[in-house]
């Protein structure tokens, strides 16, 4: 029941994905900064696989987009540095993923990928459910997904735009899945009614210790 539902877990341990793509540096094992995250691979139950990193622009090779198992990389506790194995001199080692789709047993190694690669069923990228239109459950439409926020390797909750019904601010809901409709009007199905959201307090970036 939302009336049970507390952001203060969020607040304590959660990031950001949205400010991940904004804010934070992909740094080698040395230090160096040396690219950008692009996008994030989960499972449709929330946990992180991977994360796809735009590297190579300070090496002179152009752009080039690696996807490495999350547990190969390390996110400091502010939230402002991925450190990834990636280099200079290892990056034309990793073999080039040649598939239409990623799967889930895919995310296992680190590869180099397409910018705009699909996903196969089970994993989806986080720009796959940023901006979906939300939805209530009398088919209301009630905002857009504009980020999720991950705790302990899961996402814990998606952050909805409201303004458009009337409630501005953003507002986090527990995560329960990937339920994302495949339609012309890509859409996130929350399982609350209209007379159930109203509990919520705004979601307060400011708040986030990821990024104090």
């Amino acid at each position: 029941m939302l009336s049970e539902w507390r952001y203060d877990p969020l607040y304590s341990a959660g990031w950001s994905v949205e400010r991940m793509f904004d804010e934070t540096d992909v740094v080698d094992t040395a230090g160096e900064e040396i690219g950008d995250v692009e996008n994030i691979i989960f499972s449709d139950d929330g946990r992180v696989l991977s994360v796809i990193a735009e590297v190579g622009g300070v090496w002179d090779i152009g752009d080039t987009h690696v996807s490495i198992p999350w547990e190969e990389a390390r996110l400091s506790e502010d939230g402002t540095r991925l450190t990834v194995p990636v280099t200079e001199d290892n990056v034309d080692d990793y073999s080039v993923f040649e598939k239409e789709f990623l799967f889930q047993t895919d995310t296992e190694d680190i590869a180099k990928v397409e910018d705009d690669l699909a996903t196969g069923t089970t994993v989806f990228k986080a720009t796959d459910l940023m901006g979906d239109y939300a939805y209530l459950s009398e088919n209301t439409r009630y905002g857009y997904v504009t980020d999720m926020i991950v705790n302990n390797g899961t996402i814990s909750a998606v952050i909805v735009d409201a303004a458009a019904y009337g409630r501005p601010g953003f507002y986090a809901y527990p995560y329960y899945g990937y339920n994302a409709a495949p339609s012309y009007y890509p859409r996130y199905n929350l399982p609350y009614a209209a007379d159930e959201i109203d509990v919520l307090e705004n979601f307060d970036y400011d708040q986030l210790r990821s990024q104090s």
